[in-house]
């Protein structure tokens, strides 16, 4: 699934636990050299990440979040009309999720694995069930 791309440059939420620890080498510098995190696309997707686009996002220096040790995301088990409360650009370290976005007419699929970007917009809504241990890094907008 896809949408269009964009080169938007939101900042992120400061007040947002997620977001604690983010580098502030990106302070000030996204307008003047297009690096650092930033949105993608403004629909929910789900993409192969290029190497090129990661490096430019600096993606392996964005904060990490794992299903580990989390009971709510055990492997099989079904997470319903989970809604997102932000914006979230992710890439997928390893593991494998089923998300199926409920605020659609069509019930489709997405299987989001190892080297993937998942753009999930503000107020996404979809049932998710973790297929394999995830591991993510993650930008928040």
């Amino acid at each position: 699934a896809g949408a269009s791309s964009t080169s938007l440059c939101l900042s992120t939420t400061p007040q947002h636990p997620a977001v604690e620890g983010w580098p502030s080498k990106y302070d000030g510098v996204q307008d003047s050299c297009n690096c650092g995190p930033r949105v993608l696309h403004t629909e929910f997707t789900v993409e192969k990440a290029k190497n090129d686009v990661k490096d430019e996002l600096d993606v392996m220096n964005w904060p990490t979040w794992t299903t580990a040790n989390k009971p709510k995301w055990e492997v099989n088990k079904q997470n319903i009309d989970k809604v997102m409360p932000y914006g979230e650009l992710s890439y997928v370290i390893s593991g494998k999720l089923e998300i199926i976005p409920t605020a659609t007419d069509i019930q489709e699929v997405y299987i989001v694995e190892k080297g993937d970007f998942v753009t999930f917009p503000e107020g996404f809504t979809a049932s998710w069930r973790v297929l394999e241990e995830l591991t993510w890094h993650y930008y928040l907008y």
